[in-house]
């Protein structure tokens, strides 16, 4: 079969100016990205994207992405209120100062894309209200299992689906430690140190491997799909954690399947007596 030519919708493409707070390794691979990917999504959309400004924690750390030293600055707040930012990109991390970076873009009519699990399962209602009063998008698709996509089909596709009960496996880190622990025989500590090297696991693995990840994103799930407000609460505590991944080591994998399961439900509930889950409870 032929591809399908595609044209570009507009005979002069709209400039978006995209502000970037952030340019770790997510946002210096965005900023990678747009350079790389600009004609094609243009000749898609009709829209050029173009990164305006870019706000860094220091001015001296190498991106591995070129950048003109006249667009990167270390004022975040400056980014968000100059005129030359039509939408805004948050990756920081964290809840402040992202909250209110995110709030003022949105206030000042900007719309802004976010990748913050932990922002949005803590503030995630007040900043979409926000969104919602001035008119503006506030998207988040590569907050929960970006690469498949799962939110704007669980905000668009199934919106009139009742839909009680979302379980599933959300964390990629611990998926990657329990399939080598599996599959190669090597320890959790040697796992865990691949995932850092490979850039699966953060320097400071916590969030991953004491379950706050995979429980921001049930709560993050749970708020568009269960529509209700949210208490995250943990199942194990850090001792039980630790007896949890000694488990996985000495398990029998050859028998078992293990995985760090997202579960939230709006049904009277309970779990598997032999399941470790991040849980979310409604409220």
């Amino acid at each position: 079969m032929s591809p399908i030519a595609v044209e570009s919708t507009a005979a002069h493409p709209t400039e978006i100016a995209v502000g970037v707070l952030g340019a770790g390794n997510v946002g210096a691979a965005l900023i990678g990205l747009v350079a790389e990917h600009g004609d094609a999504i243009e000749a898609r959309t009709g829209i050029r994207l173009r990164v305006g400004r870019v706000a860094v924690r220091s001015m001296s750390r190498e991106r591995g992405v070129a950048l003109d030293p006249e667009i990167v600055t270390t004022d975040a707040a400056g980014v968000v209120s100059d005129d030359d930012v039509d939408l805004v990109v948050e990756l920081i991390g964290g809840i402040e100062p992202a909250r209110e970076l995110i709030a003022t873009a949105l206030a000042a009519g900007k719309p802004v894309v976010t990748a913050n699990k932990e922002l949005l399962a803590n503030v995630g209602s007040e900043l979409a209200d926000a969104a919602e009063a001035a008119g503006v998008d506030l998207l988040y698709e590569a907050a929960v299992a970006g690469g498949i996509p799962f939110i704007r089909p669980l905000r668009e596709s199934l919106v009139g689906e009742p839909i009680s009960r979302i379980m599933g496996i959300v964390n990629g880190t611990t998926n990657y430690i329990l399939s080598q622990m599996d599959t190669e025989g090597v320890s959790y500590a040697d796992a865990l140190a691949s995932a850092q090297s490979l850039g699966y696991a953060e320097r400071d693995p916590t969030a991953d491997v004491e379950g706050f990840d995979a429980a921001a994103k049930a709560a993050i799930i749970a708020s568009i799909d269960l529509t209700t407000s949210l208490l995250i609460s943990w199942v194990c505590d850090k001792a039980c954690w630790a007896s949890v991944w000694t488990a996985a080591s000495t398990a029998d994998l050859a028998s078992s399947v293990l995985g760090l399961n997202s579960f939230c439900s709006n049904e009277a509930r309970s779990l598997p007596s032999n399941s470790t889950a991040a849980n979310v409870e409604l409220v």
